[in-house]
């Protein structure tokens, strides 16, 4: 089974953003875990059908999860940085 990234439809790079903000805070597999529930549970998809413009509701959907893990202000700076780097991928 050959899985590809590099589809015309998929949206490159919001993903690698997202995983390049996470991964210092919770790892690796965790931050790709995190990613993989906020998309199916606010959207009901997994990441890989997930576009730019569904970002936002990812990142809202990261929120409960983060406070648990890093707390309450760095959550809201994290996502703070994080929306700022989605605008520079429009």
């Amino acid at each position: 089974m050959q899985t590809s990234s590099s589809s015309p439809s998929a949206s490159p790079g919001w993903h690698d953003v997202l995983m390049h903000h996470l991964e210092p805070l919770l790892g690796d597999f965790t931050a790709k875990m995190a990613i993989h529930t906020a998309a199916l549970r606010v959207l009901k998809r997994p990441p890989e059908q997930v576009g730019l413009q569904d970002v936002p509701l990812v990142l809202e959907g990261l929120k409960p999860m983060l406070n648990v893990f890093i707390g309450a202000a760095r959550t809201t700076t994290t996502l703070t940085e994080l929306s700022k780097a989605m605008e520079k991928l429009r």
